[in-house]
């Protein structure tokens, strides 16, 4: 979010909106990437994989009994 908003408006009034220090948001722009959130992007992919190949056609159900 802040990320999106950091062009408009920079990262400090947007960090005290949110009641966020800018060290704390700079720390968390470098950490590396979760090893969970790795999976939900991988899963994301793969359902969008699965969609694609349906024609479009799959609903969350018909995603869901595919995977």
């Amino acid at each position: 979010m802040i990320d999106h908003l950091r062009d408009d408006f920079g990262v400090e009034p947007v960090c005290r909106e949110l009641d966020l220090s800018v060290s704390a948001y700079n720390a968390r722009r470098r950490r590396p990437a979760s090893a969970r959130h790795l999976r939900d992007e991988r899963l994301v992919e793969h359902i969008h994989r699965i969609h694609a190949a349906s024609g479009k056609a799959y609903g969350a159900r018909g995603i869901h009994r595919r995977l």
